[in-house]
């Protein structure tokens, strides 16, 4: 029988008291660490430069920022995929900048074949690959276009760090790439965000953005201090039904928003962040275990198939997508959340959809369809340390039987 009080979080990394008091006890008595964390992404990416800001959503607006400037402000465009986090378009806008879609393969997550092909480089500033859940886009590819037309490539791995393609590390394909420390990240800090290039200009760019941030105050890592002890606390499957359990804390909602500070990375938590990132083979590792046992497991068929990984791409596994027949996804959420699974439909529209952006949009119609298709079909299933064997086939028993009765037949157990 299902432990009532048992409820699987969607996504998190695993952090046990210990580590936050070891942090703590860090910060307090070095002042090193934000310096030593930097040099270990540095190598970690094989980069020159490399700096951190406050969150994933501030690392990519600063990104564009120094793009643009470098560029001179002759181009205003940015590429994203029709399917995508909230946060990219945001930071397109944040940035003064218009977005243009590019359709998305609802098999592969990645921008559909022939879509970057069509446009003019003498108006798209960057092309944003967004390596969704983890997995790698076919950034030889995207690079490939993008620098034939004279376009910058961000490459960003805020849900990626860890994979990699053709052997090189997300987030380092781009003329910048980012990283992202949040909460649900395989990497956490509370908050956090990475820039990282090899390019002296866009450094200097960046650099020069960054200095000039508001740094954090004594109030804010107070508030990060607290978040962390509870984000410890609760994550776990035997304590997240106390949040999961309180609808106004909004969690697992994705709401489309400008209002964010841009601010220097509160080097407070930095401790945590290298705590967790001297462990990142380990917690990537761990992941994969989970995803390729889902994998053999699922039953795939028409009503359930799986999201194709790119040749040569070695995913992170943030989590694990599915597309399922939209008839069936609600039904599988539900019956899936109501037997202690966190399991998501994701960003709840695709990019063309969301309601602030209708009338900025430099492209719509057929260039969204498959991130429409996506909107309708995904599913994500967690992935991190705290899931257990018996849980994924909980999973799986929940998916099988939700298919095999019919979404109008079936009731949870």
């Amino acid at each position: 029988m299902m432990d009532a009080l048992r409820f699987v979080p969607p996504a998190g990394t695993p952090i046990s008291l210990v580590d936050v008091l070891c942090s703590v006890g860090n910060a307090l008595i070095r002042s090193d660490t934000l310096q030593q964390f930097k040099e270990d992404v540095r190598a970690r990416a094989g980069v020159r430069y490399c700096d951190f800001v406050s969150t994933g959503r501030a690392a990519l607006t600063l990104a564009l920022h120094a793009l643009k400037a470098v560029d001179g402000g002759r181009r205003d465009e940015v590429v994203i995929p029709s399917y995508t986090c909230f946060s990219v378009p945001s930071s397109v806008v944040k940035a003064g900048l218009k977005v243009r879609l590019a359709d998305v393969d609802p098999m592969t997550l990645d921008f559909a074949p022939g879509a970057l092909e069509q446009f003019d480089g003498s108006r798209v500033l960057a092309v944003v690959a967004t390596n969704l859940y983890g997995l790698p886009n076919d950034l030889p590819s995207i690079t490939r276009v993008a620098h034939e037309r004279g376009v910058y490539v961000v490459d960003d791995a805020a849900q990626c760090l860890g994979g990699s393609i053709g052997g090189r590390p997300s987030g380092t394909w781009g003329d910048v790439g980012i990283y992202s420390f949040d909460k649900g990240k395989n990497v956490t800090s509370i908050d956090g965000g990475v820039l990282v290039t090899n390019s002296e200009r866009i450094a200097e760019a960046i650099t020069q953005q960054v200095r000039v941030l508001p740094q954090c105050t004594i109030g804010e890592s107070a508030a990060h201090l607290a978040k962390l002890v509870v984000y410890a606390a609760l994550l776990h499957p035997r304590g997240y039904w106390l949040p999961n359990s309180l609808p106004f804390l909004g969690l697992g909602t994705t709401a489309y928003r400008t209002d964010y500070p841009l601010a220097q990375y509160d080097s407070w938590m930095a401790p945590m962040g290298h705590r967790l990132f001297t462990r990142l083979d380990a917690i990537t590792a761990q992941r994969r275990v989970n995803a390729e046992r889902l994998k053999r497991m699922l039953p795939w068929g028409p009503k359930l198939e799986p999201v194709v990984i790119k040749p040569g791409a070695e995913p992170a596994y943030l989590r694990f997508p599915v597309l399922i027949d939209p008839e069936y996804r609600d039904a599988v959420l539900a019956a899936l959340r109501a037997n202690g699974i966190g399991a998501t439909a994701s960003y709840p529209t695709a990019i063309s959809d969301v309601p602030e952006l209708r009338n900025q949009l430099q492209s719509v119609g057929r260039e969204a369809k498959g991130g429409q298709s996506v909107a309708r079909r995904i599913v994500t299933l967690p992935t991190h340390g705290y899931v257990t064997s018996r849980d994924q086939e909980r999973m799986v028993k929940v998916v099988t039987d939700v298919l095999g009765a019919g979404r109008r037949n079936y009731s949870p157990q």
